[in-house]
């Protein structure tokens, strides 16, 4: 048996380095990587989707505040509206790379290849960010607004009780805006974000793809998601045959991965299927998710019965404000047969004016001293 592989993941998303320094360098950029990939992370995922748009300029997608005036671009260089930490700086960031000649994404997928870490763009799925702003949200792209009837429902839509128990106790507004995504139901859904996954994936150098259903998990309209579980298995199956592609005419392997909700009933009941998605060789491994809460151990038991022997399992941390709190998940992580641990949102104190405790990710990713300071 082929021994499953330890990975120790960083979760970036979209903007967070994009919105302090203003106005950016490459040396800005390569700095906040930096700081990350010189712990124990082997793996580092940079996220695409700053809202529905992205954090890079393509012939398929967008660059977030492409939508606005020159005008409106102008405005959101008065100081008081582009402070650090606001998605003001990060647009003007942004575009203020690409009018240097930059790729932005491109200079952090760079960089975290230059340092040795293994490194994926993790791309979520169904945004629904602000959505409750349409039209005027920077957030939402000209597809979502130009298509209201491809959407799942509409804002503030009741959800059911498996969504509810999946999102949690986060802000009500949060979870009024679930229902207004985009319902994979739809072929022209489905080809739209596989036009969107094969631009990002032919355009950059990634070691892999991740799948990120667990930020927004919602794809089909509410109780139809049983009968479209062969959809979306084949719309996997569709991706998997991309990267397959991507990566032979690259002459080494572009891997697939997928996060997925914390049980295997909550991503049946969604529509997924990540179990068969590993048995059938369509993705090579999963990260078992809260939604931004760590409220109870992740069941990893549970999925390690339902897998292959050789499929690495990975379970992810949401953030915390406490070392000790990451350090006890870390641990009974390890213990409970994790092959590896998932950071996300990890920098999210730097909003609120503290740094990361970027020290930790050299404890945390230790399986062996993790499980013997847990018996001590």
């Amino acid at each position: 048996m082929q021994k499953r592989k330890t990975r120790v993941i960083y979760n970036c998303d979209a903007d967070n380095m994009f919105i302090y320094d203003y106005p950016m360098t490459v040396d800005n950029v390569n700095r906040y990587v930096d700081e990350v990939v010189g712990k124990d992370i082997t793996t580092f995922f940079m996220c695409c989707n700053y809202g529905m748009d992205m954090n890079f300029r393509g012939k398929t997608t967008q660059l977030i505040g492409d939508r606005l005036t020159a005008e409106q671009v102008e405005a959101l260089k008065d100081p008081a509206v582009n402070k650090p930490a606001s998605f003001q700086r990060g647009i003007l960031n942004l575009r203020h790379l690409i009018q240097q000649g930059h790729d932005p994404l491109g200079l952090v997928i760079s960089r975290a290849r230059e340092k040795g870490c293994e490194t994926f763009v993790t791309f979520r799925l169904n945004e629904v960010h602000c959505v409750d702003e349409e039209p005027d949200s920077v957030l939402l792209s000209k597809f979502w607004l130009e298509h209201s009837e491809w959407r799942i429902g509409k804002v503030g839509d009741p959800l059911p009780d498996l969504h509810k128990t999946i999102l949690g106790l986060v802000h009500p507004i949060v979870a009024s805006w679930l229902p207004a995504g985009l319902d994979f139901a739809v072929p022209q859904v489905r080809d739209f974000v596989l036009a969107q996954l094969t631009e990002v994936c032919e355009r950059y150098p990634l070691d892999g793809l991740d799948l990120d259903f667990q930020r927004f998990p919602i794809y089909f309209r509410f109780g139809q998601e049983t009968s479209n579980l062969p959809i979306m298995t084949e719309f996997v199956r569709s991706i998997r045959s991309m990267t397959n592609r991507v990566g032979g005419r690259r002459g080494r392997p572009l891997l697939l991965s997928a996060r997925i909700m914390e049980t295997p009933e909550q991503n049946l009941g969604l529509g997924l299927d990540p179990v068969s998605w590993v048995r059938e060789g369509l993705v090579d491994f999963v990260t078992v998710s809260h939604y931004l809460r760590n409220t109870h151990p992740l069941p990893i038991g549970d999925f390690r019965r339902l897998l292959p022997s050789d499929a690495p399992i990975y379970g992810s941390i949401e953030f915390e404000r406490e070392p000790e709190r990451y350090r006890e998940i870390a641990r009974q992580l390890w213990k409970d047969g994790a092959d590896g641990i998932m950071l996300f949102n990890f920098f999210c104190s730097r909003e609120g004016g503290s740094d990361p405790m970027f020290w930790l990710l050299d404890e945390i990713g230790q399986r062996g001293r993790m499980i013997d300071d847990s018996s001590t």
